[in-house]
């Protein structure tokens, strides 16, 4: 087992409060699209610093809508709805984003909507919030690493640990998974209050 790893000490906590006690700021609360925005972020940042592409799935298309403008809570859930629809019925990847955009914003071209959204810069910007709000030392930062630079699932960090410690596949899924939502909302939290202590242009959350 390497020591090094905090996420192979994940068998030893019994409850996710006990994450939330020694690793952040307590239990927070953010809405599913807020969550989906968070993972779009995340999934850029996974992407330069994995070098991998972006995933093209509901995550992806929903935070490419959202990105850098700015919609109400009741537009952001319709966003989800439209999307989670169209991937039902078979859409994928870019075909799935242009008819999402159709439905969603009619009449208005790529370019208008992702005009501004570098995401190189967004990548570094996920970055710097990272290094200054989960600790390095975390199994949460473990988790983060695992799922979006090197793209594996659940299951198979939950493998990873039954394989290193022997603790139970089952209970391992509901551990990343736990790590997996305080990640998200610690970083939704982070960049929010960032952004809007900032210059940086208007985003989605």
């Amino acid at each position: 087992m390497r020591k090094q790893d905090a996420l192979y000490t994940l068998p030893m906590v019994l409850k996710q409060a006990d994450l939330r006690r020694v690793w952040c700021r307590g239990r927070r609360t953010i809405t599913p699209a807020q969550r989906v925005w968070t993972r779009y972020m995340l999934s850029l940042w996974g992407k330069h610093l994995g070098g991998d592409d972006a995933p093209t799935g509901c995550v992806s298309v929903i935070g490419r809508l959202m990105i850098r403008s700015e919609w109400s809570q009741d537009q952001s859930e319709r966003i989800i709805k439209v999307v989670e629809g169209l991937y039902k019925e078979g859409l994928r990847g870019e075909e799935l984003f242009r008819r999402s955009r159709q439905i969603v914003v009619p009449g208005a071209s790529i370019s208008n909507i992702l005009a501004s959204a570098k995401e190189e810069d967004d990548a570094a910007f996920v970055e710097s919030v990272m290094h200054k709000e989960i600790k390095r030392d975390s199994p949460i930062r473990s988790v983060a690493i695992k799922r979006y630079c090197e793209r594996r699932t659940v299951q198979n960090i939950a493998k990873d640990i039954n394989y290193h410690t022997g603790f139970n596949v089952q209970a391992g899924r509901k551990r990343v998974t736990w790590c997996e939502e305080i990640l998200e909302e610690e970083m939704f939290f982070a960049m929010k209050r960032i952004i809007e202590n900032t210059d940086t242009p208007n985003v989605a959350y």
